[in-house]
């Protein structure tokens, strides 16, 4: 048995050298033809296989796994509807970097194998595309000369076809079999010879990777990666800990992203936490611990403030084999306190640090240090070449120029980058001028060398690039925000200029959300141009941010006029005490940024005298006094924060804040009052939010023409009220203000409105007009029904009345088609639920209604509710779940899934409508009278209950797990989670959703099986203990065909008709008046309401039964429902019940003028 498994292992590695030897001909190959004639990568791996033989058993584990190691593979069920076969698989083949030939007993009883075996021969002769056979259950001795069930299925088909192709199809088969290949019998289980199969892919597309476009700009750093993998002692079973160092740009984050790409496979878990100084100065240590494991495990960890994980998240972590990269470290402290103790990490996990500071490393006791050298001079001119000429050779008449460059940046690629830019489509003069300017620098500092990219710039520029690199990096600032703050004066229309520049120069980058970014280098290399307008003497500075160059000029009062920024962390400054008259000589300060916990030291024991009149950006967290000075003016401010500072009030009387667009007084545990702040014309954000004295907000607040966000959650506000409707808030949010009874404010274009945990009861009655809300959360509210108001909500898509304690009933009459998600969880008062016409409901775009734990509902408003979510899950399941107009990723990732139609209300069985029903955890589908064509979906419903022994109250995302097999006795063959969220105890429950992704999963398999055994078991993403926290009580599924949707669609019709015709032929019975709700018959409401049996007919409009009136109301609507594709058999029918209701009213002056 030992010989047989070193037998494997010897021949997988002759297997792996084979094949790097043939990727290594590919250069020869593709040199020998045109560039344009080499086709387009599409596919990493095209399997040619016999259907009948794997298809069905090991075909489907091997997708699944290339899957999961996310290799693009094409296997036929790829091919669309209305490809033409055979070129779409020459197209796939040619597109494929590997093709994986599977030889199966029974490979060449079909022409379709062996022609496409043809074609990846021609393939790996023209193109050089790798070819790996694999032997499943034959020998290759057998396949190389046509021998058994070989020889016999060519020998009928011989029978068919001419002697050519024939002999075509022996000669493909010698030559695949000749090659070096995978033999099943050569391992024990499936499981083993599947992962031989994934390695060996893996190592051939490793290393194909080196003629990728993209990889070859990656310069001399081959073999720095091989030593970095031998220091990683990939065989080794032990926990590693391995560090990058270098100075920056030297190449130390390009290095572990590509060691990180290429080995990320092999783990059960990945994780690549870049650029972590930044990262943990802006969020914190818990942010990114909890950002660190959430991405391994593909969970969300919660944390909340607590820094260390549970044990259940280490035991978890402990099995798992784990790749995590720290990049830029500085903080020697940091590892501990994200790993705690990095050996509870899995068997074999390995962990790389990257920093430009050593003893990170020495302190965090890693196995091995790496030091990252420079390039090469060959590898630095080729490097250089890319970026001046856009190719990997020289123009020679600018070699000996590029010789001098080169020499000059010393190996390091960044510099090298940089002045390849810089040089980039300039003529010979102007690289000897610049190469000129470099001879009076010292070559061996790389300021020197970042300090050209500034020189080139003009004195605007200059400032604005200190600005950016000693003051707002870091900060997360928006665009538009740097653009104010950077004006000179208010005329000053050069910023936007001048950043252009900087993004051209390729000295800072602006991210899609527009927040400016600046590589380390760069930044160095301005801070060092700050440092050197005064070596000695940091207070003849223009910007401070060094620590101690703060310390020293704050504790002795050397600051002078030429001080323009102070940025510092004062907690890093001990012992500090301030000056009342710090500030003093400062004229000429514009940007102070102070961050500060309480309690650390008296920064300022006697008081402060003035701030400087010219500041514009003034952020001062915990600010040590209760008031700020007497002479303090905000004229110029553009950024006021002074959150969690002990401040009484800001200032007395009005202020001139025509600049000021910024204010954030958040957590200011002592504030009072706020000022007034009419002249504040600009103001866009206002954050008061916990400050717990506030007991009222200014008027002026809220004439302010351009406020777009105003944050008051957590306040004791008890009054919040406008006479005027507003036209710039967007978005308000007074969650929490729990003694908030009288709300009055409305806006145009508001967007978001939280008025959760208040008092509000009543909203205005201009509340209609805010026609662009989308987002309204009414959580634990006072309000007892739903204002009419809210019909006119045209934009709304998110409404949360969750634990409204008074709300009795809920009208979705009152609430806009628009509206998506409706969340009344916990509402354990609510009644009454009533819902609008049928032709109403069919005009909706309902994703997601959740009445959990609503147990007082009654039962014609339960029967409401599970119709809707019928033609709600059946309609997007017929139109596959069509997105509204409007995409907004943000709104899906916060409220809900985009891919999901869900709805859950009380109740212990599954529906009736449902076709497939079980108390079990599985049943089985028969889908062989079922066409696949005319498949549209699967609609899922659960039973659910919190399971006895269960302690824990909440829960976020509870995911039930799908698998599929073919029948009873069957092995299940790979699954898909399905998510039910909730966050309440869960009594019991009926849930019913369509969930997109689940159904292409099923109608994926039902593509080749018609019968589907599916099993659903439950589980939690994080449990807290071994104890399950739902139960499953039953679940069922039912196909949606075309038929079976407009077989609903008559169902509805046929269904309202019969009703409408009881009422007809019912004479004593007067409740057919209930059609006249319809708008067609609005006049001969008039009529029948002014009649002498007035009283009566009001009795019977309010019957309790609000099901059927709804029924009703839709007979006056079925020109709507033809509209939903009814076939024309129905139209005579549905013509003549239109005629029948026109002519109610006729009918009854007929019988009124007989019985007179």
């Amino acid at each position: 048995m030992a010989n047989s498994s070193s037998g494997a292992s010897q021949m997988k590695f002759v297997l792996v050298l084979f094949l790097l030897f043939i990727s290594g001909l590919m250069d020869v190959a593709s040199e020998q033809m045109p560039a344009d004639s080499v086709p387009q990568i599409k596919y990493d791996v095209f399997v040619n296989f016999r259907g009948e033989d794997i298809r069905h058993s090991f075909l489907g584990y091997l997708t699944e796994a290339f899957y999961q190691k996310q290799i693009n593979a094409f296997v036929d069920d790829k091919l669309e509807k209305g490809d033409e076969i055979w070129p779409s698989l020459v197209g796939a083949i040619q597109g494929s970097s590997i093709s994986l030939t599977i030889f199966s007993e029974n490979y060449t009883s079909s022409r379709w194998c062996l022609d496409e075996l043809v074609k990846i021969l021609e393939c790996r002769e023209k193109y050089g595309q790798i070819v790996i056979p694999v032997f499943y259950g034959v020998n290759p001795t057998d396949v190389r000369h046509q021998k058994g069930s070989y020889g016999e299925a060519l020998a009928q088909l011989g029978k068919k076809y001419n002697l050519t192709t024939v002999q075509n199809w022996r000669n493909a088969l010698k030559k695949v079999a000749d090659l070096s290949g995978i033999k099943s019998f050569d391992y024990k289980t499936e499981v083993e010879l599947l992962g031989e199969i994934i390695n060996i892919v893996n190592l051939v597309l490793t290393s194909l990777d080196k003629f990728d476009p993209e990889s070859s700009r990656l310069i001399g750093i081959d073999k720095q990666i091989q030593h970095l993998e031998s220091l990683l002692h990939q065989e080794s079973k032990y926990v590693r800990v391995i560090g990058i160092w270098g100075m920056g740009g030297i190449g130390k984050t390009t290095i572990a992203e590509e060691i990180f790409s290429k080995l990320r496979s092999e783990y059960d878990g990945y994780y690549f936490l870049a650029n972590v100084k930044e990262e943990s100065s802006r969020q914190g240590t818990i942010y990114l611990k909890r950002k660190l494991f959430s991405a391994i495990l593909g969970e969300d960890v919660e944390m909340d403030h607590m820094p260390r994980l549970s044990n259940y998240i280490k035991r978890k972590i402990g099995r798992m084999k784990v790749l995590i990269v720290l990049d830029d470290v500085n903080d020697s402290n940091l590892p501990e306190k994200l790993f705690e103790n990095h050996d509870w990490f899995g068997r074999g996990s390995r962990i790389i640090i990257t920093t430009r500071d050593k003893q990170v490393l020495i302190a965090n006791k890693v196995d091995d240090i790496y030091q990252v050298g420079a390039l090469n001079n060959s590898e630095a001119l080729e490097l250089f070449s890319l970026y001046a000429f856009n190719q990997n050779h020289f123009d020679m008449e600018y070699y000996k120029l590029s010789e001098m460059v080169v020499n000059y940046a010393k190996g390091i690629p960044l510099v090298l980058k940089v002045l390849g830019r810089l040089l980039c489509g300039k003529d010979k003069e102007v690289w000897e001028s610049q190469l000129h300017k470099l001879e009076n620098m010292p070559n061996t500092d790389i300021y020197h060398a970042m300090r050209l990219s500034f020189d080139d710039l003009d004195r605007k520029e200059q400032k604005i690039l200190l600005d950016l690199a000693c003051f707002f990096i870091g900060l997360n600032l928006k665009l538009d925000s740097i653009k104010v703050l950077l004006k000179d004066n208010e005329r000053d229309d050069s910023v936007v200029a001048g950043l252009e520049r900087l993004k051209d120069k390729a000295l800072v980058t602006i991210s899609e959300d527009n927040v400016i970014s600046m590589h380390d280098i760069i930044q160095e290399m301005a801070w060092e141009i700050v440092r050197q307008e005064s070596i000695e003497d940091p207070g003849n500075r223009s910007r401070l941010i060094d620590p101690n160059d703060v310390y020293e000029v704050l504790k002795y009062n050397k600051g002078t006029e030429a001080i323009r920024s102070i940025r510092a962390n004062l907690p890093a400054i001990q012992n500090l005490q301030l000056s009342p008259h710090v500030f003093n000589k400062m004229s000429k300060l514009q940007f102070v940024y102070f961050r500060k916990n309480f309690d650390v030291f008296p920064l300022l024991p006697r008081g402060l005298q003035s701030f400087p009149a010219e500041l514009r950006y003034l952020s001062w967290s915990h600010y040590p006094l209760i008031s700020l000075p007497e002479n303090f003016s905000a004229e110029n401010l553009v950024i006021f924060d002074l959150s969690g500072s002990l401040v009484l009030k800001l200032w007395d009387g009005v202020q001139n804040l025509m600049n000021l667009k910024v204010l954030t007084v958040a957590g200011c545990l002592n504030l009072k009052e706020l000022p007034d702040l009419s002249k504040a014309t600009n103001l866009e954000f206002l954050e008061i939010s916990s400050c717990s004295q506030l007991l009222s907000m200014n008027p002026s607040i809220l004439s302010l023409k351009k406020l777009e966000r105003l944050s008051a959650h957590h306040c004791s506000l008890n009054t919040l009220i406008s006479d005027n409707h507003l036209t710039s808030l967007k978005y308000l949010n007074l969650r929490g203000c729990k003694a908030l009874s009288q709300f009055s404010v409305t806006s145009e274009n508001m967007i978001e409105l939280d008025l959760s945990f208040t008092s509000v009861s009543a909203f205005p009655s201009t509340f209609g007009r805010q026609s662009n809300l989308k987002i309204l959360s009414l959580v634990f509210n006072n309000i007892e029904s739903l204002p009419s108001s809210f019909r006119n909500l045209t934009r709304l898509r998110y409404l949360s009345v969750e634990s409204s304690r008074k709300l009795h009933t809920l009208s979705l009459t009152e609430l806009p088609a628009s509206l998506e998600v409706l969340d009344a969880t916990d509402c354990k008062s609510l009644k009454t639920v009533y819902f609008p016409s049928i032709a109403e409901q069919f005009k909706e775009n309902r994703r997601e209604i959740l009445f959990w734990n609503c147990l007082e509902l009654d039962e014609h408003s339960l029967k409401a509710i599970g119709f809707n979510a019928r033609i709600n899950v059946m309609k997007s399941a017929y139109h596959n779940l069509s997105a509204t107009g409007e995409k907004n990723v943000d709104f899906y990732l916060r409220y809900s899934r985009s891919y999901q139609v869900k709805y859950v209300y009380p109740g212990s069985s599954i529906p009736e409508w449902l076709e497939y029903k079980t108390t079990k955890d599985y049943l089985i589908i028969d889908l062989s009278s079922t066409p696949h064509s005319t498949l549209l979906g699967f609609v899922f419903s659960f039973v659910i209950a919190e399971s006895k022994d269960h302690n824990r109250a909440v829960f976020l995302d509870y995911p039930f797990y799908i698998t599929v097999s073919e029948g009873e006795g069957e092995s299940e063959k790979g699954g898909i989670d399905i998510f039910v969220s909730h966050t309440v105890r869960v009594e019991s429950g009926v849930c019913v959703m369509y969930d997109q992704e689940c159904s292409h999963y099923l109608h994926s398999r039902a593509k080749n099986q018609t019968r589907l055994k599916i099993k659903v078991t439950t589980k939690e993403v994080a449990p807290s203990d071994s104890k399950r926290g739902l139960e499953l009580k039953g679940f069922g599924v039912t196909p949606i065909t075309y038929s079976v949707y407009q077989n609903f669609i008559q169902e509805i019709n046929s269904s309202a008709d019969h009703s409408f015709n009881q009422q007809v032929n019912t004479s004593a019975d007067h409740s057919f008046i209930q059609q006249t709700n319809s708008p067609a018959n609005h006049s001969f409401i008039q009529q029948t309401n002014s009649s002498a049996n007035h009283s009566f007919i009001q009795q019977i409009n309010t019957s309790a039964d609000h099901s059927f009136i709804q029924q009703v109301n839709f007979s006056a609507d079925h020109i709507f429902i033809q509209q939903m594709e009814v076939p024309s058999s129905m139209l005579f029918t549905q013509i003549l019940a239109i005629i029948i209701i026109l002519l109610i009213p006729f009918w009854f002056l007929v019988v009124k003028r007989r019985r007179l």
